[in-house]
């Protein structure tokens, strides 16, 4: 069936594609190109096209790089990323650390900012469900960083979307609903066309409302956003994710004792065998069980009981806790048949599996724990037993105490991450209006005033002077200029490529109209410096450069500044600026500046918020400006020399598109 937004016939396409292809290198891109859309829309399907893929990319390692540069794909991280959301999406965590890992390797290694993007978000979803808070706001702050520098309203929405589930985690209901309807409006705004990956954002989104709604009360609500997700699932065949939301919706509605309404949509995760999820049918099973058990069918109940025994057991790891659970149901279908001594036999098992000891502090297991031993007390009660079912009771308060107790610590745990995560956005908040501030005054001190001044005088020579073209193409120049560094004060990182772009401009300007071309420069880029791909803060050498005109070459009628970028050895974060002049030197420049109180306090403007700005934006502690006064061999000042380190990024995708 082809669906509204036509995917179904373009990979029915790829699917003919690829039983014809018999070159290797076309089966992977391929391949790729179907797992875009098949980890979401037909996880057994993409879990076959992985185990061919890992195959192939092992079997032409040695050709991928000449595919690569042709495709602009990176098919090794595709591949790792791909699999780890499988087994995320499945809540397989074990499973998913080693791919996680060795995605984010490459990622970090060779990554754009699309990529990272990408990696960075899902891996916040797998931290998430371990309960690493922590460790997922530290890589959401990576995330809004990358976007401050190329922002895109397809990741911001899928940003928001995560940032609303971090809330969830530390109870943060009132700004988890923020983030949620953030999302909400952007994924349906229309301002980029919606890949399957944003559909799926999108009922996560939906999904999260309804917790929101859930914790808040708001039943109606809630049971509204689980069906807003199951209905968009349905409709782009989002089948990896479907299960799941349908188990939301069967959940709450059995929290309402609607249990004949919750069984439609348990049934529905069956009849689909959760389209290859186990732990998604065995959660069906289990809760088709329960709701059986509370309709009064209790064949039925342990028929489905039974199922889900066999899948959580059929684990390679089972999950203990969920086995107890399951012992617990069906003891309480044999107490509610007066069968007190097999109740007393499944109880025990219960006790068995949940392995609880003197260290334990895991409610869920303490409160089943406690239960067990409440439901044991009452067997022996039924059988007459009272000198035992005293010490189940006695040992019940215990477990009951211990749970409680355990509860009030999560709540402070709760409380605490709370704490943490306001205090973390508080810092940030400060950090970013403080980079506001530096950047609004570094607009202010970038160009100085003598500089447009002349400038602006000379034009209008040439214009007195008759020279209309000369005078034209200056002042495209100069007008060309001031709109770049207009634009660029909103930026916080700019290409090199711009950068470079920037500061030729500026001294072609003074060059030619400060000084009637007799200022030379020369603008040096290291080989290995890809500047359409590095990023650099906005007009970072721009002061240096006017403080080398306006303090080195000062009152010389010719002039010389080389600016050079060399790549540091070892260091992938950073770059090395250098600006170096032919003038008096800084000995020089100081006397002239005690004699002219106009000039004192100039050069501190640009070049000291230059160097709040360069400590702003990292969290290393370093010297990240080293100047160097020059000396001919007789030892005569001859210039001045200013090494700046320069923080970097990665700014334009090489490779996908932000949206």
């Amino acid at each position: 069936m082809v669906d509204r937004y036509g995917h179904s016939s373009a990979l029915g396409k790829l699917e003919l594609s690829l039983e014809k292809a018999s070159d290797g290198l076309e089966v992977i891109e391929i391949i790729h190109s179907l797992l875009h859309h098949y980890v979401y829309t037909r996880p057994d399907r993409a879990r076959v096209l992985l185990a061919k893929q890992a195959q192939l990319l092992q079997k032409h390692a040695k050709d991928l790089l000449q595919l690569e540069d042709i495709t602009g794909n990176d098919y090794r991280l595709h591949y790792f990323l791909t699999l780890a959301t499988l087994e995320n999406q499945e809540y397989r965590l074990e499973h998913a650390a080693a791919p996680f890992a060795t995605a984010l390797s490459i990622v970090e290694e060779r990554g754009d900012a699309a990529d990272k993007l990408e990696a960075y978000l899902t891996y916040i979803a797998y931290l998430g469900n371990q309960g690493l808070t922590e460790q997922a706001i530290d890589y959401l702050d990576r995330c809004q960083r990358l976007l401050e520098s190329y922002p895109s309203d397809q990741y911001v929405a899928r940003t928001a979307c995560r940032h609303g589930y971090l809330y969830l985690l530390i109870f943060s209901y009132p700004k988890a609903t923020l983030k949620f309807l953030e999302a909400e409006r952007l994924l349906e705004g229309g301002s980029f066309e919606l890949t399957p990956q944003d559909h799926y954002y999108y009922s996560l989104t939906q999904s999260g409302l309804g917790s929101v709604y859930q914790n808040s009360g708001e039943n109606e609500l809630a049971l509204a956003a689980f069906q807003r997700a199951i209905d968009r699932c349905e409709l782009i065949g989002l089948r990896s994710r479907l299960p799941w939301h349908q188990l939301n919706l069967g959940k709450e509605l059995m929290y309402l004792n609607k249990y004949e309404e919750a069984v439609t949509y348990f049934r529905a995760v069956v009849d689909t065998k959760a389209n290859g999820s186990v732990n998604a049918l065995a959660a069906a099973y289990a809760n088709l069980g329960f709701c059986y058990h509370y309709l009064d069918s209790p064949d039925l109940a342990n028929e489905y009981v039974d199922r889900a025994e066999a899948l959580y057991s059929g684990d390679d790891e089972p999950d203990r806790k969920e086995l107890a659970k399951l012992e617990f149901m069906r003891a309480t279908l044999l107490m509610d048949s007066a069968e007190w001594e097999m109740s007393i036999n499944q109880l025990n098992r219960i006790l068995t599996l949940a392995e609880v000891d003197e260290d334990t502090n895991d409610p869920d297991l303490l409160s089943l724990v406690a239960d067990a031993y409440l439901h044991l007390s009452i067997c022996h009660a039924k059988l007459k037993y009272y000198e035992a079912a005293y010490n189940y009771h006695c040992t019940y308060d215990s477990y009951n105490h211990r749970f409680h107790q355990q509860v009030a610590i999560l709540r402070q745990h709760q409380f605490a991450a709370q704490f943490r995560a306001e205090e973390r956005e508080q810092e940030n908040r400060q950090l970013k209006l403080k980079a506001s501030q530096l950047k609004l005054r570094a607009l202010r001190a970038q160009m100085n005033p003598h500089f447009m001044y002349n400038a602006l005088n000379s034009i209008q020579m040439f214009i007195s002077g008759n020279n209309a073209a000369t005078a034209s193409k200056h002042l495209a120049k100069f007008a060309m200029l001031m709109r770049q560094s207009l634009e660029n004060a909103n930026r916080e990182f700019i290409t090199l490529e711009e950068e470079r772009r920037f500061l030729t401009d500026y001294l072609e300007i003074n060059q030619h109209l400060r000084y009637e071309g007799n200022l030379t420069f020369h603008i040096v880029m290291d080989r290995e410096l890809e500047e359409d791909v590095i990023g650099v803060p906005t007009m970072i050498l721009q002061p240096y450069v006017e403080n080398a005109i306006e303090h080195g070459l000062r009152g010389q009628s010719e002039g010389h500044i080389e600016v050079e970028f060399r790549v540091i050895d070892e260091d992938d974060h950073h770059l090395l600026g250098i600006v170096t002049d032919n003038g008096v030197g800084r000995e020089k420049v100081r006397e002239r500046q005690a004699k002219d109180a106009t000039r004192v306090d100039h050069k501190s403007r640009g070049t000291e918020i230059t160097e709040s700005r360069l400590q702003l934006l990292s969290s290393e502690e370093q010297n990240w400006v080293e100047i160097i006064d020059l000396y001919d061999r007789d030892g005569v000042a001859c210039g001045t020399q200013v090494r700046v380190t320069i923080p970097i990024t990665e700014m334009i995708p090489r490779r996908n598109n932000l949206g």
